[in-house]
């Protein structure tokens, strides 16, 4: 194998893997957080979340 076809490969093999990281770092990271829009057209009163460790009347 000459000097050039081997650094030619290298070159492809960089390539690869850096194009196979960029697809997999895409893959992995989590998708954004869309904002709900009609928030202020709820026709009732939003009222804030309460203690989670309390039981509710509605839990079974």
């Amino acid at each position: 194998m000459t000097r050039r076809k081997f650094i030619q490969k290298l070159i492809n093999t960089g390539a690869a893997i850096a194009a196979g990281g960029l697809w997999l770092g895409r893959k992995a990271t989590p998708r954004k957080f869309i904002r709900a829009i009609g928030l202020k057209k709820y026709p009732g009163s939003l009222k804030p979340v309460g203690d989670i460790s309390k039981q509710s009347k509605w839990s079974g």
